[in-house]
């Protein structure tokens, strides 16, 4: 039963499914079925599969430390007011 990677085109969430069909699953994000299965970075190994992996983590990261940062601004003008 392999593990796939797959990217959401509805909410562009990224998960990873144990498929034990070939049917792609939904989105356990939005539940959206326009799905694409991704070429597993880990079966795939080259300089460039690397900087691309490394490319998408750091974005992914930023993402998160800049939701964080809005959310802690917001926080903290709420309590302001």
């Amino acid at each position: 039963m392999p593990i796939y990677e797959y990217h959401c085109r509805t909410c562009e969430h990224d998960f990873e499914e144990l498929v034990l069909d070939a049917k792609a699953p939904p989105c356990p994000s939005c539940k959206g079925t326009q799905i694409e299965r991704l070429l597993s970075m880990f079966s795939v190994s080259s300089e460039g599969t690397r900087q691309l992996s490394l490319n998408k983590a750091r974005k992914k990261n930023s993402k998160i430390h800049r939701d964080k940062a809005i959310a802690e601004h917001e926080e903290m003008h709420h309590h302001h007011h």
